[in-house]
């Protein structure tokens, strides 16, 4: 036992009397504290359609699925698929029905970093979809597929878990020689990898 106190006290001494290195440790860059990426989100909340459309349809429930990349703080790309789920409120016959919207846009988003929070102003181009074509007497509600616009607005709030934010947003979606826009405001929670 004495032997390896003595050991003990030798291998002390002799750490002591190493020289201490006079370089800093190595340091680790921090991380953002936000983190900017690739993005995933999911919205989902109340939508309707205005002018004729919506003078034939009840509001009604949409739901969006994006996807993009923030190159930047203040710039994003994105890909985007709204859908929206009305059922009619026009005159008899024929009897009451419902029909659904469906979107797939590509486009930009224009970021206003504040802290923690992004306010934020999209835009695209893509297609639009109503469909079954119920409204008979929306002559241009046809069911046919249709060249279309995006845009919208709202904010986020990057939250203390990282790398996950929550906010509300509004969209508008139409299309040329189409008798309405959809108009769809959600709450949305992403991910940034």
């Amino acid at each position: 036992m004495k032997a390896l106190i003595r050991l003990a006290l030798v291998a002390g001494l002799l750490a002591q009397a190493l020289p201490v290195s006079a370089q800093p440790p190595e340091c680790q860059p921090a991380e953002p504290a936000v983190p900017r990426g690739l993005v995933i989100r999911t919205a989902l909340g109340p939508a309707f359609w205005t002018d004729s459309v919506g003078g034939a349809s009840e509001p009604g429930l949409g739901f969006v699925f994006g996807a993009g990349y923030e190159f930047f703080s203040w710039l994003a790309v994105e890909i985007n698929w709204a859908s929206g789920f009305h059922d009619t409120n026009q005159k008899r016959p024929p009897a009451p029905g419902s029909f659904s919207t469906h979107a797939l846009h590509a486009g930009a988003r224009v970021n206003l970093p504040l802290g923690p929070f992004d306010i934020f102003l999209r835009g695209g181009g893509g297609f639009l979809l109503a469909e079954p074509d119920i409204l008979v007497r929306i002559s241009a509600f046809d069911g046919q597929p249709r060249l279309s616009w995006l845009g919208g607005l709202g904010f986020v709030w990057h939250t203390p878990r990282r790398r996950v934010w929550i906010g509300l947003e509004a969209t508008a979606i139409g299309a040329g020689g189409f008798p309405g826009t959809l108009i769809l405001s959600s709450a949305l929670i992403g991910v940034t990898f």
